[in-house]
């Protein structure tokens, strides 16, 4: 369908301002339901499953799409955080702060008849646990063409670190991914498995040369924390490759690279750090700016 019809069509379909369908589109195709060529949208193979067959079961087919796509990326992380797990491996958390933490989300669970109760208290089954708590699902959608290409690298980056640690760590509830919701820390994930905990910066690049830029902010963090204070580098990532496919590719080829206490390799001469960035301003004088300009102009 083109486009200019699709939207139309989506318009009278759903309501609401017209304003708000192209929003609907690009959500759709974030989700993986729609895909699109030139002016032209269908149906993904996803979609076409959804649309025939999800009055069949309550919406569960919609429900999985939206989580396993990362659109509730944010609110699924704060529900497993505050919620517990009974001896069943389901979920188990008081509804009102269930709600306070992942409304949209609950509002998607409940697609999941059985499965999921919600009375005093939230219950999920383990399924579902399992579908929720899969870092995969936690990885943000593909950002819009206009999007920042260097945000998609490094919530990439980000996820595969989590990933990683999650991996390695006993307890794999005490690695948080502290970015998602703070991104002043000076890091993006902290472990609290050692003592004192480990704080993870995460970089990831196209290319194989380690090479990243810090903000000064990290760099300051860097020096307070000394060896708690790590950096991850991802390095030859893809972004066209699914990312299941790519952590693996990666983790055999070596990654992460890992440098514990970051300050002392700047200081030990291991790494080099140049300034990259200077203000800029212009000169208080007004007769100053003039000179300079009459003497630029002389000049050419």
């Amino acid at each position: 369908m083109d486009i200019r019809k699709a939207r139309l069509y989506l318009w009278r379909e759903c309501g609401g301002p017209m304003d708000d369908v192209p929003i609907l589109l690009d959500l759709l195709m974030q989700v993986g339901l729609v895909e699109a060529q030139e002016t032209w949208l269908r149906l993904s193979k996803e979609g076409r499953k959804v649309a025939t067959q999800d009055h069949r079961t309550g919406g569960k087919h919609l429900g999985l799409a939206l989580i396993r796509s990362g659109i509730f990326a944010a609110q699924a992380s704060r529900l497993l955080e505050v919620s517990e797990v009974d001896a069943s491996r389901s979920l188990v958390c008081p509804a009102g702060r269930a709600v306070s933490v992942a409304p949209q989300l609950i509002g998607i669970l409940r697609r999941f008849g059985q499965a999921v109760s919600v009375t005093d208290e939230l219950k999920v089954s383990a399924d579902l646990v399992t579908e929720m708590g899969d870092v995969w699902s936690l990885l943000p959608p593909p950002a819009t063409p206009e999007a920042d290409y260097r945000k998609d690298m490094g919530n990439v980056g980000e996820l595969f670190s989590y990933r990683y640690c999650r991996m390695a760590a006993d307890d794999p509830a005490k690695v948080r991914w502290v970015a998602r919701d703070d991104e002043s820390l000076g890091y993006d994930i902290e472990d609290l498995n050692f003592t004192p905990k480990r704080r993870i910066e995460v970089k990831a690049s196209a290319e194989k040369v380690v090479r990243f830029f810090l903000s000064p902010n990290e760099l300051e963090v860097a020096r307070r924390l000394g060896g708690a204070y790590e950096v991850h580098f991802w390095g030859g990532v893809s972004l066209k490759v699914p990312v299941k496919e790519e952590f693996d590719r990666l983790t055999k080829d070596g990654y992460p690279l890992v440098f514990r206490g970051l300050a002392e390799l700047l200081t030990s001469g291991y790494f080099s750090a140049v300034p990259t960035q200077y203000l800029v301003t212009r000169s208080d004088s007004e007769d100053r700016h003039l000179q300079l300009g009459d003497k630029a102009a002389d000049s050419q």
